[in-house]
């Protein structure tokens, strides 16, 4: 651990995770309506491609679940936000996955003096893809996690992209021979298309830890798409308890992959909701924004 800051909600800290120092931020639990100390679970949040653990999409959600009375981490992935590494840069989709397990289970480590927490996995765009890549990674025994099958909170989750098996093969290629290169056009849409509340749009466009550019490194393309080619060989083994929450004007993702997700999968208990916004989907205004707060927190309620 090299820096810390915090105040009496939150706090940031420095930690060595798989061997990079990474930021992990903290959002304490308010249990005012309680008369327990304990928080109801822990939820870790996973921030979206090119963003970070505090970036104001993963704020918003967990600002709303630390005053519902959860514990809520999340870490900036090696190369964003403040952690190190070469900036916005993904080596391959099965380390991104390995760095969120880490992620998951030192974030259960803050709380290993109450035994027995639930736990809840978050994420947004490919938060939500890692996200639901770390449940089946916990659910095949290959980690040192031995608690219930985590509850699963998907937002506008990046399971399908645009990208061909033309255009994968030569990501490959390009791969092989230069993989830090930022050589592949950005397919990211302008901030309009993605956050519809002009507060929080220019907040998402001031983030001066956004990985930025026109051009995205090879290795981090490649990496996303092979991460929804993993998933999608998984689906059908899922079986965790989840909230799949749709962007229905989304034209950064394929909803596509989110419609075959809830078909395919083994779970018994699966909810969809479709939503009137764009992928951004907490940068929606109100009372939408409250819509969505209210379904994420209902639906855990009834689950915890």
């Amino acid at each position: 651990m090299t820096t810390s800051t915090s105040d009496s909600t939150y706090d940031e800290i420095m930690v060595s995770i798989r061997d990079t120092n990474c930021m992990v931020h903290s959002w304490h639990p308010n249990n005012n309506h309680s008369s327990s100390s304990s928080p109801m679970a822990v939820v870790v949040i996973f921030h979206g491609f090119l963003a970070h653990g505090a970036y104001p999409t993963v704020r918003y959600a967990a600002e709303f679940l630390a005053e519902a009375g959860y514990a809520v981490v999340a870490t900036d992935f090696p190369g964003h936000g403040k952690s190190e590494g070469m900036r916005g840069y993904l080596r391959n989709a099965d380390e991104l996955v390995e760095d969120g397990v880490a992620q998951t289970q030192h974030a259960l480590s803050l709380y290993k003096e109450k035994a027995g927490l639930p736990l809840v996995l978050c994420g947004s765009s490919m938060g939500g893809a890692i996200a639901l890549s770390v449940a089946h990674k916990l659910k095949g025994g290959d980690s040192s996690y031995s608690g219930k099958d985590p509850l699963l909170i998907l937002m506008a989750p990046m399971l399908k992209l645009n990208v061909s098996s033309l255009e994968r093969t030569a990501l490959q290629c390009l791969d092989f021979l230069a993989p830090t290169a930022q050589l592949i056009p950005s397919s990211a849409t302008d901030a309009s298309k993605q956050y519809r509340d002009e507060t929080k749009r220019r907040e998402c466009q001031d983030d001066e830890l956004t990985v930025s550019g026109a051009k995205l490194r090879v290795s981090s393309a490649l990496t996303c798409v092979d991460l929804t080619l993993q998933l999608r060989n998984n689906f059908a083994s899922i079986t965790n308890p989840y909230l799949l929450l749709i962007a229905d004007e989304d034209v950064v993702v394929k909803n596509e992959g989110s419609d075959d997700f809830y078909e395919m999968s083994a779970s018994t208990d699966k909810t969809k909701k479709n939503y009137p916004a764009l992928h951004g989907l907490l940068c929606e205004p109100s009372p939408l924004f409250d819509e969505i707060k209210n379904d994420i927190l209902s639906w855990l309620r009834t689950r915890l």
